[in-house]
Parts: C-alpha cells; structure tokens; sequence
C-alpha cells in the first residue's frame, strides 16, 4: 500500500507539470484557447487515480455499478469487492468458497446471547438482549490405556479438532492474555451511502431527511464514539451519499459491538446547537447496523491477508420495529493498531473530482450521397454536439454539392474539458452521445437534411483503462473508433495516418420528414432511406496526452495540419474575381465532358458562331472587315 501511495504522488507531480504548460500549448493550436471555457472547473487529474487500484488487469474488470455503466465510485472502489449482503452472512452458495465469509468469521469465537429473566416474546427476543458471552470451546480426546502403554507415557489429552486433520495436538493450559492480547484498536468505517431508507419527516405532503450517522461502541448502552454533524453537515436526501471515513479507537478484546447508527437530524432553526438544549432535540434514529469487531480482528485472513477490505451492504434495523429492515447502508470496516495508524493513513473516499480528464478530437472527412435541398444542389455544414458536454461545434460550409459529388470538409473538432466517469453519482449522469446533424443553410434559412447518434461511451471507458496509472504522456495511449476495414486511412499534411468509418445518416422527423420521430412504420427501410452518409475519425486520449500533442482546428494551418479540401470552384463576378471566373468555367467544362453531355459543348460553340457572325455584320456595315466571297 505504501508503494502505491508514492505512485499516485509522483503521478499527481507529473499531471502538475503538464498543466502548467496549457496555455502555451493551446496558442500552437491555431487560436484553440476559446475552448478553454470548458475547463474552468478545477480537476484533481492527481486524484483520478491510485497506485493501489491499477494492479489490477484493468481491461478485463467487471462494472458491478447497478445500470453496468461506469462510475466515479467504481473507478475508486473497483478494487475492494463488493457484497449485497453483511459480510459474516457471505454464504458459499452465493459468493463461492473463496468469496464467503460466512464460516471464516463464525469461527473465530463462540457466542452465547445473554438475557435477563425469561424471554417475552421469542419474535422480539433481540430487543431483550443486555449482552453476548464470547468464550472458545475446545473438546479433547483422552488417550486409551492401551496406546498409553505402548507409548509409556501417562495418557495424553488430544485436540479432537485437530485429530480430525490428523495431527495430535496435547492440551497445554491455554495464556489467553498470549492469544488474544489487549490492544489499542483504530477502526476506519467508510461510509459510502444509504438508500431504500424508511423517511421521518414529512413537510408539506413531501418526505424528506437530514441525514447523519453515529458510531456508537458496546451493549446494551453502547457510547457514542464518532458524530457526523462534529465535522459536516447533515446530507439532506432520502438516498444519502456520504463517501467519507469515520474513526473510532476500540480495546480489543473488549466492547466490539460497533453500531453504525443512521439518524435523522431535527434542525429546530440551529437551537439544536445549545448546550441546554441538545438532550432535548436529539436526531430521530432511522436504523443501525451491528458489527463486531473482535470477530474481524482476530480472523487473521481478514486483518492480515485481506488488503482490499470488501464493500458490505447491511441492512438497518430500528429497535422500535425488531425483525423489520427500514433500509441498507454500504460501508467497509478496516482497522489498524492506533500506534501504526499514521503510518497507514485513511483511504480518502471522496469521489468528487475523482475522473480522468479527456480530450475527443473528431475528424469529419466527407460527406457522401446528400440529399439535395435546393434544386439538385446544398449547401453544406456539419453541426455536432457531445450531449451533456460543452456548446455545439460546426464545420465550415461547402456550397453547390450535388449528389453526384462528395461534400468535402477534412475539418477538426476538439472537445475539451471532458471528466470520465460522469462527474458525481448525485447529480444525473451524462452519457457521452455524439449528435451529427447535416444541414443545408442559405440565405432563406436552414433546413435539416439528416442526423444521427452515435454512443461513445464505450470508447471513454477504454481510453481510461488503457491510461490509469500512467503519469507520463509518452506512455499514454490514443484510442480511436475502429475503422470497418484496416486500409480505411486517411492522412494529414505531415503523412499522419487516421482510421476512418463511414455512418449513415437518417432524417431527423423519420418517414415523410414527420417530427414524430416514428421510425417503426411500415415500409420504413434506414438503408433505403439514408439522407447522407458522413466520414468521420474520432480519437480519445488524455488531457495530457492532448497537451503533448497539439492539433490545429479545422484545417488551419499549425501542428497536425488536414489537407485543405479540393473543392470546386464556386461561381464569382467576373470584374471583381476574373480567374475565379475563369476557374469556374473550366470546371464546368471538365465536368460536361466528363459527364459525356455533349449537347452542352455544341449548345456553346452554336452561341459562340452566333456571336462572331453577328460581330462580322456589324463591322462589315462599318466598313472595317472585307466582305467575304459568300456574303
């Protein structure tokens, strides 16, 4: 754990290092500073991650998250297991032999429940309960004359649990003070969150909670050793997430029914905070879990061998209301010696600001197949969104495209300022959806001609499992979208290779151009009904990564520089842009001729021998050109 720690500090030194050179980085981008606006809040790139957490094989992990999509609290806590039930209730039949714990805990002391007088109502018994007997209870075997006098030896008392294994262990008076020596205990209880909680309050028709926990140590009047509201305030949500670590110091063996109480806070217009009258306002208990302490501390292959303490969801329970769960709390419980305690400092379990900062840079090459919008011609522009993250973003605009003829842009756009997983469990998800929307654009207006969806959240999840734990830029990798064959490349000027894919476009009201969006008609075929067709490169890789390698926008000139796109010449005044002009017609030319139309090359010189012979009448008549013998 140790070594991990430092990992994560030098990998937190070296992000340091790549953020102070952002600026300059952004100004070789080709004026690529605006977009900075995205990132104006901080992220703890030091914190996305830590050593500990990145030994694990990243690619091959399991998202345990209830919707299977990452998380900020997965990212965190992937490597402690995590269990839907009380650890000492981890049976085999669910978790498996080397997962339960069942067995492995039972068997560390055995218990006696104590009451006082008879039991009054055997279904309530736990609310009569004033304390639990530990004790280890071991049979032995006393040898049989026979084998004793064979050995010549007194007969021996043997271990019954251990002839079971076949070894013979003599009893010896046991030193409990040697097998169960008295310790100072620090207990480090996480509290993650609570949900599926019974409310208290209800205000105005609508339920509510202020929600704190206490950790409360012994039985039956068990004291309270650690308060919530000493050192934050009360988390007002019926589903609360705490994320932070509670300690407590215990004497082991000793008092180890450690209660982890969940109230609800009475906030009496902050009267709560008087010392005359705090007994009076005291929070309403909502439910508690019970833990014992002693059975986890002296289970060697949990206090020694187990490092990543698994996450437990307990179930709460109210006193009032024996037998009956009023919700479930997810926590983990780890402990040290109080003297190692500053050697093995707490985990810190804040997830907010733990993600890895992204950059997604989108390449859109070619547009094919438009459907045109004025006459048989567009004018085209690409508009994209990444939903949920930053404005919208379009390419410039290439005018008069045909059917016949691609729509060329090879124009770049970067998303900065993107945190991966989503920033905060608390706050509704964003699902990283990229929007392409082709649009025809004049001066009459715009029009719609096709959009579409593309999910790339498995493409982020990727990138950071390809990336935890690497400090250096050189190290981290560029993930981009798989091409559909592997000689799919293009190339920018300086001969960098970029896989590209090809998606068909749809329009954005579906059959008959509708805004209902009902794409399930009869007769509605997508293939048949393509409006365009898009080729587009995307690449996600780290912040620093994206620092190491600036990228001009668009097709400017600068670093990584696109090929300016060939388009055709577009139709200008011949006084103000004689050789665009003159580019103009000879493109018109080729294409007639390339397109065999013959009638347009004879319909031309027809105008043209129109022309000189009505030039030659009029100078014949001024009697400057001779007159030809045909006239």
């Amino acid at each position: 754990g140790d070594s991990g720690e430092a990992g994560a500090v030098d990998d937190a030194d070296a992000a340091g290092d790549l953020d102070n050179g952002d600026q300059g980085d952004d100004e070789a981008e080709g004026g690529d500073a605006q977009d900075d606006e995205e990132e104006a809040e901080d992220v703890l790139e030091g914190e996305a991650v830590e050593g500990q957490d990145d030994e694990l094989p990243d690619q091959q992990e399991k998202v345990d998250t209830p919707d299977g999509k990452p998380n900020a609290e997965w990212l965190l806590l992937r490597s402690h297991p995590l269990y839907n039930c009380e650890l000492e209730k981890s049976s085999v039949a669910e978790y498996g032999k080397k997962g339960a714990w069942e067995a492995r805990l039972d068997g560390i002391f055995d218990e006696l429940t104590l009451f006082r007088g008879p039991i009054k109502n055997n279904k309530q018994k736990l609310s009569e309960l004033v304390g639990i007997l530990k004790c280890k209870v071991k049979l032995f075997r006393k040898e049989t004359e026979e084998v004793a006098e064979l050995r010549g030896e007194d007969p021996r008392f043997l271990d019954m649990t251990e002839l079971k294994r076949n070894r013979e262990v003599e009893y010896q008076i046991p030193d409990v003070n040697e097998n169960y020596p008295s310790r100072d205990i620090e207990v480090r209880v996480y509290l993650l969150k609570a949900f599926q909680m019974t409310p208290l309050q209800v205000v105005d028709g609508e339920t509510k909670s202020d929600c704190m926990v206490e950790l409360r140590l012994g039985m039956p009047n068990p004291a309270v050793g650690w308060k919530w509201t000493n050192f934050y305030d009360p988390v007002k949500s019926l589903n609360p997430h705490f994320y932070r670590c509670a300690t407590i110091i215990a004497k082991l063996p000793g008092p180890s029914q450690l209660h982890i109480c969940l109230l609800d806070d009475v906030d009496m217009f902050g009267l709560q905070n008087l010392p005359l009258l705090d007994a009076l306002l005291q929070a309403k208990l909502i439910g508690e879990t019970v833990v014992d302490l002693e059975d986890r501390w002296f289970c060697d292959e949990w206090s020694q061998k187990t490092v990543n303490k698994p996450r437990e969801t307990r179930d709460l329970y109210n006193p009032q209301k024996p037998g009956i769960s009023v919700g479930k709390m997810m926590i983990m419980v780890d402990m040290c010696l109080r003297v190692d305690a500053d050697d093995k400092p707490t985990k810190d379990v804040n997830i907010a600001g733990r993600q890895m900062p992204l950059e997604m840079r989108l390449i859109i090459w070619n547009l094919r197949n438009c459907a045109p919008k004025s006459g048989f011609t567009s004018d085209i522009k690409v508009v994209n969104s990444l939903l949920g993250w930053g404005k919208v973003k379009e390419t410039d605009q290439d005018c008069g495209v045909k059917v016949s003829r691609n729509a060329m842009f090879n124009f770049r756009i970067k998303y900065k300022g993107i945190k991966f997983p989503s920033p905060d469990p608390t706050v509704p998800a964003k699902d990283f959806i990229l929007k392409m929307s082709v649009w025809h654009s004049n001066l009459l207006g715009e029009h719609a001609i096709a959009e579409g969806l593309l999910p790339l959240q498995p493409l982020f999840l990727d990138c950071m499992q390809r990336n935890l734990g690497k400090g250096s830029p050189d190290d981290m990798e560029i993930v981009t979208l798989e091409p559909d064959k592997d000689g799919d490349v293009e190339a920018d000027e300086e001969g960098t290779k970029y896989p590209y894919k090809w998606f068909k476009l749809c329009h954005p009201g579906g059959p008959g151009c509708k805004t209902n969006k009902n794409f399930k008609q009869p007769g509605y075929d997508f293939e048949k009904n393509t409006q365009a067709e898009i080729q587009v490169t995307i690449q996600v890789m780290p912040r620093a990564k994206a620092r190491a390698m600036p990228a001009s926008n668009g097709f400017k000139p600068g670093p990584a520089k696109l090929k300016t796109p060939d388009r055709p010449p577009q139709p200008t005044n011949p006084i103000f842009d004689p050789e665009g002009c003159k580019a103009y017609i000879v493109y018109v030319c080729k294409e007639a001729i390339n397109k065999k139309k013959p009638c347009c090359c004879c319909l031309s010189c027809c105008v043209i021998l129109v022309g000189l012979l009505v030039g030659y009448v009029y100078l014949l008549q001024a009697g400057i050109a001779p007159k030809l013998p045909f006239f």
